[in-house]
């Protein structure tokens, strides 16, 4: 397992649940809690680019590795792009959290689609969690496997928000400014929420220029 996938699909460790503290971001994070105590199994997160889902997929999986949970983040845009075989999702059963970014990525690969549709029914059978994460909502999602979208609509869905709520931004980076101890001067701050983007993962990405 470890050879063949040999590209950085290890969590990150620059995400924390605590990032996403604004209200916002709720509901979202409330479903995770239950995801936590196994009341869900599968959640499906979707959002336009640079609204914050890869961190925050990073984050949910850093939440389950913190309560000793198996773990894996995989970006099924890397794996496409290196030209990985779609076999490869099937030594998984043993993890107990799965996160599968970018799966707007599979459409037109009837193989992946296949393997996820496969992984899926096997993280059932075995009990394991499976969240998505994707730039469109699953009925939006041009698919030749029409029972992976049947699947994936049973999935408890949400739509990140889009960073427009001034409060949202404010929260998140001030957290996230906390929990890696940065410190900024406060004109940069104010210039970051009124005049940076809006956008959670393009203002994280701009925080990460500016440190």
């Amino acid at each position: 397992m470890s050879e063949q996938l040999s590209l950085n699909l290890n969590i990150k460790q620059s995400a924390s649940i605590s990032d996403f503290s604004g209200p916002g971001w709720v509901s979202i994070i409330d479903v995770v809690r239950q995801m936590h105590v196994g009341l869900l199994t599968q959640l499906y997160l979707y959002g336009e680019r640079d609204t914050g889902k890869t961190h925050l997929l990073n984050a949910i999986c850093e939440s389950f590795r913190d309560i000793d949970q198996s773990v894996i983040y995989l970006s099924l845009r890397e794996l496409i792009n290196a030209n990985m075989d779609a076999m490869v999702l099937s030594s998984l059963e043993n993890t107990t959290v799965i996160a599968l970014d970018d799966m707007d990525e599979i459409q037109g690969h009837p193989e992946w689609q296949e393997a996820v549709f496969h992984l899926i029914n096997l993280s059932q059978e075995y009990g394991n969690k499976i969240i998505f994460a994707s730039r469109l909502p699953v009925k939006a999602l041009n698919f030749e496997l029409r029972d992976l979208l049947s699947r994936l609509a049973r999935a408890a869905t949400f739509q990140l928000p889009t960073g427009s709520d001034r409060l949202d931004r404010q929260l998140i980076l001030e957290s996230v400014l906390r929990r890696r101890h940065w410190h900024f001067d406060p004109r940069i701050i104010d210039y970051l929420l009124n005049e940076g983007p809006h956008r959670i993962g393009a203002m994280l990405a701009v925080l990460n220029e500016l440190q």
